[in-house]
């Protein structure tokens, strides 16, 4: 993210309507957004982008959510790549990866957009006093 930018926002869901939802919702409300639909093509659009969030829902094709966010934190050139989980299931049963992978936030869903909006700004703007 370049100075004095929008902030970018990798969305990486494989419905189609959900990612869609997320993306008018925060291009709205002053992000950039990048949308896949699944795993290998949300690690492709973090490198080539280098967002301030990569927000992952856990179920997807090729490389689930838990498995993108592995990569993220393998690779040290994504440091400042803070990751929000999103899942139909409660967070009780992912709780150590929640706390080994460094996630910033889990949403369950259904979530509200304005809720989203509201979590995304929280975890950028602490990503930006860790810089």
């Amino acid at each position: 993210m370049t100075e004095g930018s929008l902030p970018i926002i990798v969305v990486a869901d494989d419905d189609r309507d959900i990612c869609a939802l997320i993306k008018k919702q925060l291009t709205r409300h002053g992000f950039q957004v990048f949308v896949a639909d699944n795993g290998k093509t949300a690690l492709e659009l973090i490198a080539e982008h280098r967002p301030a969030v990569a927000l992952l829902d856990i179920m997807m094709p090729i490389f689930s959510g838990l498995e993108v966010a592995r990569k993220i934190r393998e690779n040290p050139t994504n440091a400042t790549v803070s990751i929000m989980l999103i899942s139909a299931r409660s967070s009780g049963r992912i709780a150590g990866d929640l706390d080994d992978l460094d996630i910033e936030d889990y949403i369950t869903k259904p979530f509200s957009p304005m809720d989203l909006v509201v979590r995304i700004n929280q975890v950028v703007n602490r990503g930006a006093h860790h810089d």
